[in-house]
């Protein structure tokens, strides 16, 4: 008998009962109520015996399926470039904060996988009983009743082995979503992928830094979940009936890097707090003045008060950077806000290992986005001084940096800090409006313009920058505003309004009269402007484009194509170019820009080039010799970095080719060309153009289910006037070639 007395013998028999398989009674619950059911056979009852086929039944043995995937949404939206739920590794883990879609996603993918999926959740369950409760769904699945009732009596992790054993020997493989796996310990994780040796294995979970250590064990990677794609985050936008448009979607994007919870929220928010604008939503929600809490805050928040407070000092650095940065740059702003090199790598270690940071393959790191806002709010709570420090730091370390996101930062900066010369400087230059400048300068401009104790030349050149980005706009109220406004700081100005000045003044008096049609007021306007140039000046040659450019706005396309060739002939004298340069490949032209003094002039030239195809296809000149210059045109934008007028142009030469039918050649144009240099430089408000023309393109080469499915993928996204009117047009030609493709009806 085991034990020495009466006291053991109860332990021991508790001890078994445990190691029954699939109870659902303690074991010493069990072994009471058997005493007490023996006790009560031996008064007569039931013959004074067991049946060993009811034993199941008395023991409780419970085997019965108790989990299931969550109910799929009635719509589902996958992820973008989503997977497939298993692959050719045994053993995946995915991890993703709680929002992500991941069990969602595992739900959904689980309908098309080709094995049994058993869905497993851990969360609530004590760690020593995960094993058998496992045991116990596969069982209930796989196995028979007799089957089961047959399984050792042993402790969780043999009973989980035997099922496997059963399984294998029938030849059943099977797939297993175990999720919330970050709950239990790596050592628990590797017990439960060593009794199931031939399953396929998805363990799903929240990112913690143990996970590493596990992955090298097991000998795989972590994965992450895409997100939703812009057009997704658009199409749930709209369902709720929200204005966005392809820049504010992709200010969603940002935000939330598209988890499906968050922007799901983020949708709603802005339905019920905000009337539906997008915009307002995102400016709040990065200003950090919404007074109604997201979904992403709150699960955030959780993660984020689990950071030691060296690291949450370095998320406040990154949050304050914005953009990736270097060790040693790193380093350098925690060393401002007082941390040591060795704490700060520490810290950067412990963000990795949460998931909350990115880092590229050049060892530069930056904050996930979806960790932002949270990080910004810790970066708000840095003492006063300590934050002025390492922007100050920042600036510093960013000037002169050419990058897109570092020079976008940098200007960023420079309106924080109240450095608004500087900015003005920027816009100055010949390509500042070819990529996508931040838009939040705007405002540190607009103050410079109407500050009245600000110089006068500033004030006008503050004016003149938001004549350019009205006219950009197509805003042609704002820009007869400023431009008016450029008039009367040059009647009553200082000294400082020169001739630079006034033949700025004169361009772009010239936009208003060409946009009003006002001929005879432009052409006044040119002739004052020509007497205060010298003759065959490059002010001179800028000066007759401008004029040049509002004939065409004043529709007088044919003598706005004579002075645009005119304007070109005398840039193509001047850079000593000829028809073969501009022909000739484009590295070649490439090298005489480099050797040029002036680089400005190709770009100038290109504007020429651009401007003469412009007024010739208004002229009804679609193809043929007369458009041939529109391709010198974007090579020369192209290598000018005039990325903006590079897609314009370059969407001229696509035109050029539809009309000569060469659909193949215009397609790859778009797809290879224009399309990811919009995306690139950050020019969000030229991508749903190029989208649509994507769409009809795709018509015109004959696949009409692509075209159609890229115009339904548009339909989420509020365009602009002039871009809903080309949609129109698009989506029309489109439906007419989808009518001639359709077989007669019978």
């Amino acid at each position: 008998m085991p034990g020495r007395d009466l006291a053991d013998l109860l332990d021991w028999c508790t001890a078994q009962a445990e190691r029954l398989p699939f109870g659902s009674l303690s074991g010493a619950t069990l072994v009471w109520k058997l005493a007490a059911r023996v006790q009560y056979a031996c008064t007569g009852a039931h013959g004074q015996e067991f049946a060993a086929t009811k034993l199941p039944q008395l023991y409780e043995q419970f085997v019965e399926e108790l989990q299931a995937f969550p109910q799929l949404p009635g719509v589902y939206r996958p992820h973008d470039g989503e997977p497939d739920l298993t692959s050719e590794e045994p053993v995946r883990l995915v991890v993703g904060f709680s929002g992500a879609g991941k069990t969602t996603w595992a739900a959904h993918a689980a309908t098309h996988c080709p094995h049994p999926v058993r869905y497993f959740d851990v969360a609530g369950i004590p760690s020593a009983s995960v094993a058998g409760a496992l045991a116990q769904e596969l069982a209930a699945r796989h196995l028979s009743q007799s089957e089961a009732e047959t399984l050792p009596a042993a402790d969780g992790i043999a009973v989980l082995r035997a099922v496997h054993a059963r399984l294998a020997q029938a030849g059943t493989m099977i797939a297993v979503v175990v999720d919330n796996v970050h709950q239990l310990t790596p050592d628990e994780v590797r017990m439960l992928v060593g009794a199931l040796p031939t399953a396929r294995l998805i363990l799903l979970g929240h990112p913690r830094p143990e996970q590493i250590p596990l992955a090298a064990h097991l000998g795989i990677t972590a994965e992450t979940l895409a997100g939703w794609s812009i057009d997704t985050v658009a199409a749930v936008f709209a369902a709720e009936d929200c204005v966005v448009d392809y820049g504010t979607v992709q200010r969603v994007l940002a935000l939330t890097a598209g988890l499906p919870l968050y922007v799901l929220n983020s949708a709603y928010l802005t339905s019920t707090a905000y009337a539906g604008d997008g915009t307002a939503f995102c400016d709040a929600l990065q200003a950090q003045t919404h007074t109604t809490g997201t979904a992403q805050e709150r699960i955030l928040e959780e993660a984020f008060d689990l950071l030691e407070l060296r690291a949450r000092t370095v998320a406040a650095l990154l949050a304050i950077a914005e953009v990736p940065l270097a060790v040693a740059e790193l380093q350098q702003l925690a060393e401002v806000a007082g941390l040591r090199p060795a704490d700060a790598a520490r810290a950067v270690r412990d963000l990795a290992a949460r998931r909350f940071t990115q880092d590229f393959a050049d060892g530069r790191v930056t904050l996930h986005d979806v960790v932002r806002p949270v990080a910004s709010s810790a970066a708000d709570d840095l003492p006063n001084g300590v934050t002025h420090r390492v922007r100050d730091a920042l600036l510093q370390m960013l000037e002169g940096q050419r990058g897109l996101p570092q020079l976008g930062r940098w200007m960023r900066l420079l309106t924080e800090t109240g450095r608004v010369e500087e900015l003005l400087d920027l816009a100055s230059e010949e390509g500042f409006y070819e990529s996508g400048y931040p838009r939040e300068i705007r405002a540190a401009v607009a103050d410079a313009a109407e500050n009245l104790a600000r110089d006068t030349v500033i004030r006008f050149e503050a004016h003149n920058t938001l004549v350019t980005w009205a006219y950009y706009d197509g805003d042609w109220q704002a820009c007869a505003r400023h431009v008016s406004a450029m008039e009367r700081l040059a009647v009553n100005g200082d000294s400082g309004i020169g001739p630079r000045e006034r033949a700025l003044l004169a361009a772009r008096q010239f936009i208003v009269y060409g946009h009003d049609k006002d001929v005879r007021r432009l052409t006044e306007a040119f002739t004052t402007g020509l007497r205060q140039v010298e003759s065959e000046s490059a002010e001179e040659r800028a000066l007759r484009y401008s004029f040049a450019q509002a004939l065409y706005h004043a529709d007088e396309f044919d003598r706005a194509d004579v002075v645009a060739q005119q304007v070109a002939e005398a840039y193509r004298a001047y850079l000593g170019l000829n028809l073969d340069d501009l022909d000739g490949p484009i590295a070649a032209l490439q090298e005489r820009l480099h050797a040029s003094d002036s680089p400005d002039d190709y770009k100038r030239l290109a504007d020429c080039f651009s401007l003469s195809v412009k007024s010739r296809r208004r002229q009804g000149i679609a193809s043929g010799p007369e458009t041939v210059v529109a391709i010198p045109a974007w090579k020369l934008y192209s290598i000018t970095g005039a990325w903006r007028q590079a897609v314009d142009s370059g969407q001229e030469v696509v035109d050029i080719l539809v009309n000569a039918g060469r659909m193949q050649q215009a397609l790859n144009i778009l797809e290879r060309q224009l399309l990811p240099t919009a995306e690139t430089y950050n020019l969000s408000e030229l991508i749903f153009g190029l989208r649509s023309h994507r769409a009809v393109t795709l018509a015109y080469t004959s696949d009409i289910p692509a075209a159609l499915a890229e115009i339904d993928s548009l339909s989420g996204y509020e365009p602009t006037p002039e871009q809903a009117a080309d949609f129109c047009r698009q989506k029309a030609i489109i439906e007419a070639l989808a009518a001639r493709q359709r077989p007669p009806a019978r």
